[in-house]
Order: structure tokens, then C-alpha cells, then sequence
């Protein structure tokens, strides 16, 4: 008997779905282009913490994260690296058939989640 394969997990930014070989060049690249302040070019660890520095220090608001896919724009969930990633979409990229539902704590099968969206 051979060796037993382990499942290769790759990490990837929530924002651009761009994927890295380990957390810390995720996390380089999230301060580099997503969480960077666009006066004084400050690399931030969170898209909130950008928000917060940005508004205190340069009097201004942001609403979108830059550099991130339409549907990925909002500052509101608190993502580091890989963590804080909504269970749904984590599922849905690592190509899951059963996803979490965040809201209902049950398993519920793509084909059925796909017709609420």
C-alpha cells in the first residue's frame, strides 16, 4: 500500500480569491492591496482597522475595500488571513457539496442554496 495523499489546502484572499502558498504571504498581500490607506499609504492588518484610520486620521469614510471583486466590497466582515471568512463561501470555494448555513447552523445542499441566491 502506498501512501495515503493529504488533501493539498491552499490559502486565498477572501477579497480577490487570488491563492498563496502559506497564511503569511496572504496576509503581506491583504495589507499590500486591500488594506492599505489611499493618503498616506499605511498598511493596515483589517479592512475595519482601515476604516478606523482613515476616518480618525484623515477625516474621511470608506465604504469599499479596494482592489476586491464587486460582490466582495464591504468592510464589514472582520477577515485576517483566512479567518473570519463566512462558513458559506469557505465551503462553497474549497467545492464542498454540503455547506454551513451561517444563519441556521444546518447543512444544506448547494443545489438549495443556489436557488435562494
Amino acid at each position: 500500500m502506498g501512501k495515503k495523499k493529504k488533501k493539498s489546502f491552499k490559502v486565498w484572499c477572501f477579497y480577490c480569491e487570488r491563492e498563496f502558498e502559506d497564511e503569511k504571504i496572504l496576509i503581506q498581500h491583504q495589507k499590500a492591496k486591500h488594506f492599505k490607506c489611499h493618503v498616506c499609504h499605511k498598511k493596515l492588518s483589517t479592512a475595519g482597522g482601515m476604516v478606523v484610520h482613515v476616518l480618525q486620521v484623515h477625516k474621511e469614510s470608506i465604504t469599499k475595500v479596494p482592489n476586491a471583486k464587486p460582490e466582495r466590497e464591504s468592510t464589514e466582515p472582520e477577515i485576517f488571513g483566512m479567518e473570519g471568512i463566512p462558513p458559506e463561501i469557505l465551503a462553497a470555494h474549497d467545492g464542498d457539496q454540503d455547506i454551513v448555513c451561517a444563519l441556521a447552523a444546518t447543512l444544506v445542499c448547494t443545489s438549495q442554496i443556489s436557488r435562494f441566491y
